[in-house]
């Protein structure tokens, strides 16, 4: 085992060891009755609103824009947020996409369906279409975070990945904006091998646009991440940027968070470990387990979401799925059974 393996070796394991910490403080929890076994509605739901997007970014990890029309339509999210709050409602909605404010106006509605029951958001964008006006109606909210996403500390960088002139200008601005609103910004930025070395630049940058959280790592292996190959990190790379992330997370320690990405394997195994408490709702209607866990448990056009959820409830435990987390490769992310977003999804 080389140098770089090692250490990616023991970061890793140090990573998992946690998960598995925190899973078994949860379920002392729940043997005690301090936490329930399982949840009526999802804790966080996340909305992928739509397949479309304004940008063509080359690590897409769900190809947007490549997909067929959404069938999902806004009245019918209108009608799913609606019979999320009749039944409960839940503590978090993740809106994503797509580009989410390619909505336009009703982007807002189906967020005041969920923010009158009390849910909070984290809204990712790319900032492209963010305006001051738009900045002003987002204020209403209540977040754990705002994300945009910067993927490097030039508008060279940036606009090649992402493969729109301008987005980052854009997205710098976007940043500004929220940050100066009061709104919670996190920045989420990704790397490739040709920009790893940018990170320090990267992190000042997410400090003055006024960032509270900056998340930082490597291309995902799904959907255009898969077929660009060119744009996944091998160990020595990955050490390098772990170690990277490590020193500026000192360096910026008690004035900005800098987070890793995790591991796919240690995020899988965490989430499996425990009382399933999330779910995504995406353009075509299908609820899919996971970002990462290319697994559909039902679809909204079959029977009313809460039905459902009641009977996904054992879904991580399902030999398929099961077989999936242990084919993850722990450095690379990749698994040889399935190529998440490339190809079609595995019905549970």
């Amino acid at each position: 085992m080389g140098e770089s393996t090692e250490y990616v070796h023991k970061q890793i394991r140090m990573e998992r060891q946690q998960q598995k910490k925190s899973a078994e403080e949860q379920r002392k929890a729940i043997e005690l009755g301090m936490y329930p076994t399982g949840f009526s509605m999802p804790l966080s739901l996340q909305y992928e609103l739509t397949g479309k997007c304004n940008l063509k970014c080359r690590h897409c990890y769900n190809r947007s824009g490549d997909l067929p029309s959404d069938v999902m339509t806004i009245e019918r999210w209108k009608e799913i947020s609606k019979e999320i709050v009749k039944y409960d409602g839940i503590f978090e909605c993740i809106i994503s996409g797509g580009e989410p404010l390619l909505f336009g106006d009703d982007l807002f509605d189906i967020m005041d369906i969920l923010h009158n029951d009390g849910s909070v958001f984290m809204l990712i964008s790319n900032g492209y279409l963010i305006t001051k006006d738009i900045v002003e109606r987002l204020k209403k909210y209540r977040y754990r975070w705002l994300q945009i996403s910067i993927d490097g500390s030039t508008a060279r960088t940036h606009d090649e990945l992402r493969q729109v002139s301008g987005s980052w200008e854009k997205a710098v601005n976007a940043a500004l904006m929220i940050a100066d609103a009061g709104i919670p910004l996190a920045i989420a930025n990704t790397l490739t091998p040709e920009t790893i070395e940018q990170l320090p630049e990267m992190a000042r940058l997410a400090y003055s646009c006024g960032a509270a959280l900056l998340i930082t790592g490597e291309v995902f292996p799904s959907g255009r991440g898969l077929i660009n190959k060119e744009l996944l990190l091998n160990n020595d790379q990955r050490a390098r940027l772990w170690h990277l992330i490590e020193e500026q997370r000192n360096l910026f320690s008690g004035r900005m968070q800098i987070q890793r990405s995790m591991s796919n394997k240690s995020q899988l195994e965490g989430v499996s470990d425990l009382p399933m408490a999330g779910a995504i709702i995406r353009p075509n209607g299908d609820i899919r387990l996971d970002c990462i866990a290319p697994f559909v448990m039902g679809n909204v056009a079959a029977a009313p979401f809460y039905e459902q959820w009641q009977k996904a409830k054992n879904c991580w435990q399902d030999e398929r799925v099961k077989a999936y987390i242990e084919s993850v490769d722990s450095y690379s992310g990749k698994s040889d059974l399935h190529q998440n977003h490339v190809e079609g999804d595995i019905v549970l």
